[in-house]
């Protein structure tokens, strides 16, 4: 996630919807402002206009559900944040193929219980587990 002051250059906070572009026009990463925070849902896109990431923020802080991809536009990985900014519940990342890599539990920005990771094939080839 790209850090976006959230003061413009007249040293006032931003407000509302706001974009920024790459040089050959395309969006490169829009949301909301609120007094100068980072606020509701904020998409991230590569410079072929490719959604790179997508999640919200509350108070200028990372929070609840975010999503990955890659340049192909396949799904790279899910997870979420607490309001602490720490990761929390599930996550998921995926190989290039599409297929799942590992998956397991967050909390309080540790994993948490059982953890397994897969192959390309999607066979499981390890399982931990985590207190």
């Amino acid at each position: 996630m790209k850090d976006i002051p959230g003061i413009d250059e007249n040293g006032n906070s931003k407000n509302g919807s706001f974009k920024v572009f790459f040089k050959n026009g395309l969006v490169s990463c829009q949301g909301e402002f609120d007094n100068g925070k980072k606020s509701g849902n904020w998409k991230y896109f590569l410079n072929n206009g490719q959604l790179q990431s997508s999640g919200n923020y509350k108070n200028g802080k990372i929070v609840g559900r975010w999503e990955w991809f890659y340049k192909s536009g396949r799904p790279r990985g899910t997870g979420g944040f607490d309001d602490e900014e720490k990761k929390h519940g599930e996550w998921k990342r995926y190989h290039t193929n599409g297929q799942i890599w590992d998956e397991g539990l967050f909390e309080n920005g540790k994993k948490k219980g059982t953890w397994k990771t897969y192959d390309e094939t999607g066979k499981i080839i390890k399982t931990q587990i985590f207190k």
